[in-house]
């Protein structure tokens, strides 16, 4: 088999001209193209420069695939058990596991506050609660606020696993106890 000089469209080996083009075959045989190859340039135009990968690490290239797991709450138990021995893979488990341990933090926090001005600002008629002050309702879009931003930090980390980064989220990404604890957890279970 040989491929066409100008559009890359397989032919036969005794082909004169390319049946998708019409361009003119040269005698000399061609090397056969490898077939499937992702690292080729789209639609069969074999003549263009091959795609590079984002980078050419091969713990990178075949984790990054499933590392973006990690931060997607406790889907980060897919990484760390099915990719335990890869520096990539730990590192976005690590940070994932941080923002799942802050985002736990934040919602016990919100509970308990917005709990205690609930009772502070409660309005109430023969002793039911039929409403709440307005400062109540500030802190509940101020906590609203902080759902966001841990939002915007997980999709922040899925772009990074995915597209072969490894930067540390912003704020979170900086703590230092769940990162520590999981170093001790990936000791247990690489031995």
């Amino acid at each position: 088999m040989k491929f066409c000089s100008n559009c890359g469209k397989q032919l036969n080996d005794d082909a004169m001209f390319c049946s998708g083009c019409g361009a003119k075959q040269t005698a000399a045989p061609q090397p056969q193209q490898p077939v499937g190859n992702y690292n080729t340039a789209p639609a069969g135009n074999y003549n263009a420069a091959p795609v590079q990968p984002v980078t050419g690490d091969a713990d990178v290239q075949q984790n990054r695939g499933i590392a973006w797991l990690a931060y997607m709450s406790l889907l980060l138990l897919v990484p760390l058990f099915a990719r335990k021995r890869s520096p990539y893979c730990q590192f976005h488990v690590k940070q994932g596991a941080t923002l799942l341990a802050v985002e736990i933090a934040y919602q016990i926090v919100q509970a308990i506050f917005m709990a205690i001005i609930g009772a502070a600002t409660a309005q109430r008629y023969f002793g039911y609660v039929v409403g709440y002050s307005a400062v109540y309702y500030v802190f509940q879009w101020l906590f609203i606020g902080g759902y966001v931003f841990l939002f915007v930090l997980s999709i922040i980390g899925i772009v990074n696993a995915a597209t072969g980064k490894t930067v540390k989220l912003p704020v979170v990404g900086q703590i230092p106890f769940v990162e520590m604890l999981m170093d001790k957890i990936y000791a247990a279970l690489n031995k």
